[in-house]
């Protein structure tokens, strides 16, 4: 390839040129001359959906500073060019590549404007071969039905006795697509309000056009339909419109389904495509995702690109894989990326047992749903399927419900709402974190029972009714413990009634308030809008005015005495120490202490013959006092 350049010159390359801006600030990038290129990595994962990993694509995040010629320079080892540019990560880039994937990402790793490159693993839908099937809701409404336990279900029936969902919340299934035109998901698919169809223009900025209805980053293109099945099946179980006399009933009869497709119709797709799918979720505000897939190797990008999310409120549900095996051991990505905004899940059947294909970890799969022999939509009709895939929606499904009743909650509190009211199940227990099932019925009980409270605050530190001489530093320290928030001592805000506010945090140090009587008052606010607080009182002194060393001391000898003379520097004394000490040998000691008025500058004394020493110390009422140095006399 001739466009390769030494891997020794690549080092030695100047960060000086400027580096290209993005087309749009803010926005992600599609390469369009890349096209064909992502079009035969679509085609080649399709063809061959064994693959482990595109055959033609590699992901890179190149360090900040890093130019654009220098980016170009180290795609051309590769003989690539980028195809992708991935907005809440600058610097990562999906590239493609003429040599194979992982000797290419080995090589690039090795550079040193890269942080990390990586191949592009091949995931799949997470479902595996249908069970002849039972033709209602078992997950929902376990009645005993073929043999099931009843009640072995999330209580569906009870929780719409409470709330049926919210048209204002969103979800995005990040599969294989939805068929919107479904009689039971028409009516619940969620429509951009950000752009105008068929206008040829991105009116929402999110360097997608056109995209009305999700986006297919298999195709490249914003018709997000589904050719394999999968996606509409989870999507049905998460939002079926529910009475409306046909069908099935989802989680949430009322929700908005976001369809972001990277799966193909053979249930593949690449990393690059779920990055692209999770950072639309990101750009467009959509906080909630169900996840039905997984596998491939650790990617430090996915975890990017999930983390990410998460800064910006969104909860990540997935799949814990039905590969029978224990996640705490071998993990299964992206259930088990350690990311406090994902929930792992895996499946359960009508016995209430876990499914035998299913996944667990007691430290790595946070609860179980139904997975086992699911009804649900699927293209042009119903069917059953089984796998944790199933299982996934029915939790993403719950989180939505949950968060349409709680529109205020943040992701933290839903997520610990979802996993502390689980019904407890011998099953789940040692084999998940929550050690049971979804229960949306709790779930909504807890939230409605359980209503917003505010924190309670304690100041630690210092105690009420101190006295501080201004100028002395003053240490504080408080906490802030909200029942549905947490800890939140570093939200602190501490004022003063004479200065206002004074620091923020769980500790802070003060020297300079104001001479006066305060009222130190620290409050925190939750996220909910509650405030708690506490307070104390503290008195503040003026600052005593140091003494100046006397100085120009001097002895006049007056036989058999000596006068002593010095100067008073500040005039802030209440009187003078004069200090004699006797020589012995080597040693000074015998010291004997004078004491007079502020007003007296000068001493006389007869202390025999010998060899003696003064010196003069002015002191105040406050116990300062500084000394002049000693004047040695002999008589």
């Amino acid at each position: 390839m001739s466009s390769r350049l030494p891997f020794a010159r690549l080092a030695g390359l100047s960060i000086a040129v400027a580096s290209l801006a993005l087309a749009t600030m803010g926005v992600a990038q599609e390469n369009p001359a890349g096209k064909g290129i992502k079009r035969m990595a679509a085609q080649a994962i399709d063809a061959n959906p064994n693959l482990a990993y595109s055959p033609y694509t590699l992901l890179v995040k190149y360090r900040a500073g890093t130019t654009e010629d220098t980016r170009a320079a180290i795609r051309a080892q590769v003989g690539g060019m980028w195809l992708d540019k991935v907005q809440s990560m600058p610097g990562l880039e999906v590239v493609s590549t003429q040599i194979e994937p992982s000797l290419a990402a080995k090589s690039l790793s090795r550079m040193p404007w890269v942080e990390y490159a990586e191949v592009d693993y091949v995931v799949r839908a997470d479902v595996i071969p249908n069970d002849a099937g039972f033709g209602n809701l078992w997950g929902m409404h376990n009645t005993g039905q073929s043999g099931g336990v009843v009640d072995a279900d999330i209580d569906g029936p009870e929780a719409w006795d409470i709330f049926t969902g919210n048209s204002d919340t969103v979800i995005a299934v990040i599969d294989t697509g939805i068929q919107r035109t479904h009689p039971d998901l028409f009516a619940n698919t969620w429509v951009n309000p950000g752009e105008v169809a068929g206008n040829g223009i991105d009116d929402d900025g999110n360097g997608r056009i056109d995209d009305l209805y999700g986006w297919d980053f298999v195709n490249n293109d914003a018709d997000p339909t589904d050719d394999h099945g999968h996606g509409t099946h989870c999507a049905g179980t998460i939002g079926g419109a529910g009475n409306n006399s046909i069908g099935v009933a989802g989680v949430n009869w009322t929700v908005k389904i976001a369809a972001l497709k990277f799966l193909s119709s053979s249930g593949s797709g690449s990393i690059a495509n779920a990055i692209l799918a999770v950072d639309y979720c990101r750009l467009k505000g959509i906080k909630i995702s169900s996840n039905s897939w997984g596998g491939g190797g650790f990617s430090q990008a996915m975890y990017d690109a999930i983390n990410n999310a998460g800064a910006q409120g969104h909860l990540f549900v997935a799949a814990a894989g039905n590969n029978n095996s224990n996640n705490d051991s071998i993990a299964f990505y992206p259930a088990t990326y350690n990311l406090d905004n994902i929930i792992s899940v895996a499946a359960t059947d009508r016995l209430d047992a876990r499914s035998s294909f299913s996944n667990y970890g007691a430290t790595t799969v946070d609860l179980g749903a139904p997975g086992s022999s699911i009804y649900s939509t699927v293209p042009n009709g119903y069917g059953t399927m089984s796998g944790t895939s199933m299982a996934c929606p029915h939790v993403s499904g719950a989180v939505a419900l949950l968060w349409g009743y709680k529109p205020t909650w943040t992701r933290q509190q839903v997520k610990d709402n979802i996993l502390g009211t689980v019904r407890p199940t011998a099953a789940m227990a040692g084999r998940t974190v929550s050690g049971g099932v979804l229960n949306v019925f709790n779930s909504l009980v807890a939230a409605g029972e359980n209503p917003n409270t505010a924190p309670t605050v304690d100041i630690k530190s210092p105690a009420s009714g101190g006295s501080y001489q201004q100028g002395v530093s003053i240490s504080f320290s408080g906490s802030a413990v909200d029942p549905e928030d947490g800890d939140i001592s570093d939200a602190i805000v501490w004022t003063s009634n004479l200065d206002g506010e004074i620091g923020t945090g769980a500790n802070i140090s003060v020297s300079d308030l104001s001479v006066g009587g305060h009222i130190i008052t620290a409050s925190a606010t939750d996220g909910g809008g509650l405030s708690g607080n506490d307070s104390i009182s503290l008195t503040i002194t003026a600052p005593s005015t140091l003494p100046a060393a006397p100085s120009n001391l001097v002895a006049t000898k007056l036989r058999p005495g000596v006068r002593l003379n010095w100067t008073d520097n500040s005039g802030n004394e209440t009187g003078f120490r004069i200090e004699r000490q006797v020589r012995s040998g080597k040693t000074w000691g015998g010291t004997t202490l004078f004491t007079l008025g502020a007003n007296v500058t000068d001493f006389t004394e007869n202390p025999g013959t010998g060899q003696f020493r003064y010196r003069v110390q002015a002191f105040n009422n406050a116990g300062d006092s500084a000394w002049t140095g000693y004047l040695n006399v002999k008589l």
